[in-house]
């Protein structure tokens, strides 16, 4: 009886021993870090047409390698507070730059991270494209993204604000070197 309480006591204190092992191995943690992106700048522009993009930063912090293994923008743009246009967003690994709008699974190690490029286009329902954006509204884009770690597999999200006042900007900067 003695000898299986002896062993009864060894299989606890391994069984606490692993748990605690897996406890301290942590977990990945995503961090799409919005504050250090990049302005929206100009990339293409017909009459009917413009495209901007920016490059937002993120970081694994956590204690383990993760994996991105879907993210995509998702805008906020509603009829009702502005009607001009179509908008079309769409996000890309920065390395790994691709234009059909598929995200490729990414494995991120711990302490590392990369950026993405955020693509969006505005095309005018009517009239020209110069003319109709002048009176263009903020516009929030949320980037979602699921993580494939150690623990349960989560979706989570970081909003972003796509100013007016940087639209603006963007297109006289490209006036401006048009100009030249």
């Amino acid at each position: 009886m003695g000898f299986l309480i002896v062993l009864l006591i060894v299989v606890l204190g391994a069984a606490v021993g692993v748990w605690l092992y897996i406890a301290k191995q942590g977990d990945a943690n995503f961090k799409f870090i919005i504050d250090q992106r990049t302005d929206f700048t100009l990339t293409g522009i017909t009459k009917e047409t413009a495209t901007f993009s920016a490059t937002v930063p993120f970081i694994n912090n956590g204690s383990q390698d993760g994996t991105l293994m879907d993210v995509f923008p998702r805008h906020f743009l509603p009829c009702e507070q502005f009607d001009a246009v179509d908008t079309d967003t769409r996000l890309t690994l920065d390395r790994a730059n691709r234009n059909d709008g598929y995200w490729e699974a990414y494995i991120v190690p711990v302490t590392t991270g990369g950026s993405i490029i955020l693509t969006v286009k505005f095309t005018a329902k009517s009239g020209d494209i110069k003319v109709v954006l002048k009176d263009m509204v903020d516009m929030p884009i949320d980037i979602v993204y699921q993580v494939v770690a150690r623990s349960l597999w989560y979706i989570a999200k970081e909003r972003l604000v796509m100013t007016a006042d940087e639209i603006h900007k963007a297109l006289a900067a490209s006036e401006e070197a048009a100009a030249r």
